[in-house]
């Protein structure tokens, strides 16, 4: 699970409320709900005559996605697959939808961005209290059953899986989700809604109620406070960020943190802090945001050059924030007192 506090700038930072609906026109109603799914606090914003049941619904969804995809749920979907012994197993269409999404962008990135890495996460355990570095040995076991390969689906809904595989969709589970109460609500009337699922992924349905663009602030690295290095105007788009900075613990002078890379068993050490990614899909942004934290910044920005389809902010180790071409038009420099560099 990723770990970048963003907020929308014309509002106070999201923190628990209860719901709360404005006096007004219909077509003005405000609601607010925040609730506690898939291991972090989610805060909803909607507009409109049908928001509040739009909300109620969303939460509904969320709650059921939570149920099939969490591996730390014995009874999920995701941790019945995973302790199959290679036997068929038929999910669910949401855990089809999201395992097809995650098999698709693990391809696309060349293993980047894996959803069979759990052996890594589960060995690494970065959350516990007690911070330690694996044995080597145990890291190049765990790397055995780590590709994507090694889930196999027949297409019309069942998979099973090879080598031991541990499915770990925590870097993808958010963004479908998002995905998911976009839809549900642009099918409920609503017009204009941001949706924080978490610290990391957010989705902006339409624009603010006045046509002006939702703002989010992107949190400064190793920050304490709510500071930001810049903001990110969004309509009708997906954000997510992948950062090294809270998720994490220094041992000797080096950072290691929960976004693992494949070709060592460690955690990413290309010379990123943070991605950002702003895409039209909540999967292809959370799950690329990841794949290009791994893949490092020149590799990042030739994959996006040849893939196209999304946006990224990148800040490097040394304090540049590098935008991809399209991001710059949407993307507001506010970090030269924090330190920041940038240049277009």
């Amino acid at each position: 699970m990723k770990n970048q506090w963003l907020y929308d700038r014309f509002t106070r930072p999201f923190a628990p409320k209860k719901e709360i609906s404005a006096i007004g026109d219909n077509t003005e109603k405000k609601i607010e709900k925040t609730f506690f799914a898939m291991g972090t606090m989610m805060s909803f914003t909607a507009y409109g005559g049908w928001a509040s049941e739009a909300l109620q619904a969303s939460e509904a969804v969320i709650a059921k996605l939570d149920s099939l995809l969490s591996r730390k749920k014995p009874d999920s979907e995701i941790t019945q697959l995973s302790l199959s012994a290679g036997g068929w197993i038929k999910v669910q269409q949401d855990t089809d939808a999201v395992l097809r999404e995650a098999l698709r962008y693990a391809q696309k990135t060349n293993g980047a961005f894996d959803p069979a890495i759990g052996a890594l996460v589960d060995l690494w355990a970065i959350n516990k209290r007690e911070k330690s570095i694996p044995d080597l040995n145990k890291i190049r076991c765990a790397l055995a059953s780590c590709d994507y390969r090694n889930i196999e689906t027949d297409g019309a809904g069942r998979y099973r899986i090879h080598n031991g595989v541990g499915i770990d969709l925590g870097g993808i589970g958010k963004g479908y989700a998002a995905d998911r109460i976009d839809t549900l609500c642009r099918e409920q009337g609503v017009s204009s809604a941001l949706f924080s699922l978490g610290t990391s992924s957010i989705a902006a349905l339409g624009a603010k109620p006045n046509g002006s663009p939702w703002k989010v602030g992107l949190k400064a690295a190793d920050s304490k406070r709510p500071q930001c290095f810049g903001v990110i105007r969004l309509r009708n788009q997906f954000l997510s960020t992948s950062g090294d900075d809270q998720q994490c613990f220094v041992k000797d002078g080096r950072r290691y943190h929960h976004i693992f890379d494949k070709g060592t068993g460690y955690p990413s050490d290309k010379g990123l802090r943070s991605v950002t990614v702003i895409a039209d899909s909540g999967a292809m942004s959370e799950a690329y945001s990841t794949a290009l934290h791994v893949m490092g910044l020149n590799a990042a920005l030739e994959f996006q050059k040849c893939e196209g389809g999304f946006e990224a902010v990148f800040v490097t180790s040394d304090q540049r924030v590098v935008c991809t071409p399209g991001a710059q038009a949407i993307f507001e420099f506010r970090g030269e007192a924090l330190g920041y560099q940038y240049k277009k």
